[in-house]
């Protein structure tokens, strides 16, 4: 049998190749060009195709680009840690061609999906990395900057003095490698040991919201509202605009500590009233002023980032006794102007109709204790018996020809609607409820729907 002949030399397979492609240019219209051109790099990273590429050339020089934007930003030398594979296909589309086109969406798509990771120094907690800092000199600042920030907010609030603080867990500092994206200041890290994470998510107060609106729709409680934002955590009032953290704080590290806090402690006085039959309700007034006692109180104090976890009393020293005040109230109950109205409840005028700074004020407000009764000023029909707003429990009654009187801040209400009531008799109860700060009587005489000035209706006295 005979020998079969040898396969070509490369030179000879050269040959052959531009043989059978000048066939195919001379055959077929295809050219070499031609024929690379039907090709693209596919740039797969980390085992995901992010795009395609029409030279190597061109991955070495985004690859260059990205590098020296990373080490520009972690001022550090990079490397980088994703695993990519260049492999030359035929493009399945004319998308896969189109995306050769542009150099700088490109240099976009790696920069999203390639990391450079450089040598860093990890802030542990307890075992547990949570910080990475340029340097060890950074990264042994965080700590005791933490405890110091710690012990001047204490020492801020005036009369405390920092018996200790410090950090309960133990913090570790060593080298390691991490992305770049990861890298924070000693203020960045500082931040992350408080949050308990890098993350914030904001809230923007819009038109009718409330701190429960807010929190029932992100599914928090009111009191997870004022955890994370200590600007509210003493009161319900918010502003449309305003910036609510909805991220709750859980921090990395606690922050303990003991102070001795010194404190004034006021002491009531007590209230001797003296009745004036000549004097209506009211033109009754303060005669001599009562004064508070004072004690000076000192203790210690032991807290957990910032919250009170114990308290115990060192020392108490008086300094002063309270003194009782005097005051005199008019009980004469009947107007003597038969026009006039019975006075709706017992006690004297603390705001007056009219302006209060910006705001109008409808009635006037009676102070009265909580709980003791308020009578129709004259008698009429119930038109009216139950919650309104900011009014809270609230009484109107129609005396007939246009004129109605209101008994706002009710705590109870003793009638009901279309009852008729006698000048005199007792309708509900003083309180507290709807847009109240304290218990008072908030009365309105209105005539034709228009609020008026209800002193007008009673005598000046005598």
């Amino acid at each position: 049998m005979g020998k079969s002949p040898a396969p070509p030399a490369p030179a000879g397979r050269a040959l052959v190749a531009a043989v059978l492609l000048l066939a195919a240019g001379l055959f077929g219209g295809l050219t070499w060009q031609d024929y690379q051109s039907q090709f693209v790099y596919a740039l797969e990273v980390d085992g995901e195709v992010v795009a395609y590429l029409d030279s190597k050339e061109t991955w070495l020089e985004i690859r260059d680009e990205l590098e020296t934007e990373a080490e520009a930003e972690a001022g550090l030398p990079v490397v980088l840690e994703s695993d990519v594979v260049l492999t030359k296909v035929r493009p399945e589309s004319e998308d896969a061609v189109a995306l050769c086109a542009d150099a700088g969406d490109l240099a976009e798509v790696c920069r999203e999906h390639l990391s450079f990771v450089t040598e860093v120094w990890a802030l542990a907690v307890d075992g547990v990395e949570v910080a990475y800092l340029r340097s060890e000199g950074e990264a042994r600042q965080v700590g005791p900057g933490l405890v110091e920030d710690y012990r001047r907010s204490l020492e801020a609030k005036g009369n405390t003095v920092v018996l200790s603080a410090s950090l309960v867990e133990k913090l570790e500092y060593y080298r390691t490698r991490a992305p770049v994206a990861d890298l924070v200041d000693v203020e960045g890290a500082k931040r992350i040991l408080l949050r308990g994470t890098d993350r914030v998510e904001v809230h923007v107060v819009a038109r009718g919201e409330s701190l429960w609106t807010i929190a029932a729709s992100h599914s928090l409680t009111v009191q997870d509202l004022r955890r994370a934002n200590p600007e509210v955590a003493r009161t319900d009032l918010i502003r449309v605009g305003q910036k609510l953290n909805l991220i709750v704080p859980n921090p990395y590290v606690t922050l303990a500590s003991t102070e001795r806090f010194t404190y004034i402690q006021y002491l009531p006085f007590a209230q001797e009233v003296r009745y004036d039959p000549s004097k209506w309700p009211w033109e009754s007034y303060v005669e001599k002023r009562g004064v508070s006692g004072r004690v000076e109180v000192t203790v210690e104090i032991d807290r957990r980032n910032g919250d009170e976890v114990a308290r115990r009393p060192l020392t108490e020293r008086k300094l002063s006794d309270p003194t009782t005040q005097l005051y005199v109230r008019g009980t004469k109950t009947r107007p003597v102007n038969p026009s006039g109205l019975y006075w709706p409840a017992d006690g004297a005028i603390t705001s007056a109709f009219g302006w209060r700074g910006r705001e109008f004020h409808s009635g006037m407000d009676i102070g009265a204790p909580h709980g003791s009764p308020v009578v129709a000023a004259k008698g009429g029909v119930v038109t009216f018996a139950g919650r309104s707003g900011g009014y809270g429990y609230l009484v109107k009654i129609d005396h007939g020809g246009g004129f109605e009187t209101w008994y706002a801040h009710l705590s109870s209400i003793d009638v009901s609607v279309g009852q008729s009531v006698t000048a005199g008799q007792v309708i509900g109860r003083v309180g507290n409820t709807g847009r109240s700060y304290g218990a008072h009587l908030h009365f309105e005489t209105r005539v034709d729907g228009s609020p008026v000035n209800p002193v007008g209706y009673y005598p000046p006295g005598g």
